[in-house]
């Protein structure tokens, strides 16, 4: 006879199930959740159309008629979001279904109060791309807090489209310069020879100064009679330009030079001169280096 122990026989006992006991089930996979419903899509802004914003707005309207703005925006083959007035205040249906007025239907006013970089951007939004455009965003103005409405005028203004003649418009924030231009030596800007913007870009540029080209280049433009090149240069025009020397806005001293003794100037790149230049005799060094811009026949710039 066989003896099984008695601890498997417990073993036995535990595992077979009873008479009448139904097999356990597998448990359930939980119920999948419930996906949420899709959000609709936001619909699409609602323009009015430039008729309906001249209905009522019959003052801007007419001034913005005679504006570049108006023909060039007036082109049906522009998308509706780049035409006519909702190109820069945004569409306008909302304004128009909630019965106008101020602030309704969330267009913008290019109110002094709003960012300068929300009122450039509808600017931007078409002339970003051109030849001066393009570096705003990076210019010492828009650095500065200036939008393009600070100085532009888009319902009509003087041409091209300013909210004042230059240099009117550039005194208003630049009192310094308008002091050095009613000084005795001065470039003829308040008389309407020049503007501030045929030297300056206001909009901007990939370099620090703010000039149309090089500072150099700019001057030349209208003194073309020292421009060079020369066989022998001067190298502190070549290195720093003429504002090494010369105040281009006005200065007190002949020539609008920066210092009022010639030798002055001249000895703070020249410190080692001949022990002959002693003052005061040599008090003017262009007395004898005439050609302090240039020379094709002596290194020493003297006139043989």
């Amino acid at each position: 006879m066989i003896r099984v122990p008695l601890l498997a026989l417990c073993l036995i006992a535990l595992t077979v199930p009873a008479a009448g006991d139904e097999p356990a089930k597998p448990a359930e996979a939980p119920a999948e959740a419930a996906k949420p419903a899709a959000a609709p899509e936001p619909e699409s802004p609602g323009y009015a159309g430039e008729e309906m914003c001249a209905a009522c707005h019959e003052a801007q309207a007419s001034s913005y008629a005679s504006t570049p703005h108006a023909r060039a925006l007036a082109d049906p083959s522009r998308p509706e979001p780049l035409r006519a007035c909702e190109a820069c205040h945004g569409p306008g249906q909302a304004h128009v279904d909630e019965g106008g007025g101020k602030g309704v239907g969330n267009l913008e006013t290019f109110a002094a109060n709003r960012p300068a970089a929300t009122r450039s951007a509808a600017c931007l939004k078409c002339h970003a791309g051109g030849a001066e455009l393009h570096d705003f965003k990076r210019g010492d103005h828009a650095r500065a807090g200036l939008a393009c409405t600070d100085c532009h005028r888009l319902h009509g203004g003087d041409a091209p489209l300013l909210a004042k003649p230059a240099p009117q418009l550039c005194y208003g924030c630049h009192l310094e310069i308008r002091a050095k231009f009613a000084l005795t030596e001065h470039h003829k800007v308040n008389e309407g020879v020049l503007s501030c913007i045929d030297c300056h870009n206001p909009h901007g540029r990939s370099t620090p100064s703010p000039m149309r080209g090089s500072d150099n280049v700019r001057c030349f433009r209208c003194h073309g009679d020292i421009e060079g090149p020369y066989v022998f240069e001067h190298a502190g025009v070549v290195t720093e330009g003429c504002v090494r020397c010369h105040d281009p806005h006005g200065s007190v001293n002949r020539h609008l030079l920066v210092r009022q003794q010639v030798a002055q100037l001249c000895y703070e790149c020249h410190t080692v001169t001949p022990a002959t230049h002693v003052q005061p005799s040599f008090r003017d060094c262009t007395s004898c280096h005439v050609a302090v811009h240039g020379s094709n026949i002596d290194p020493r710039l003297m006139e043989r």
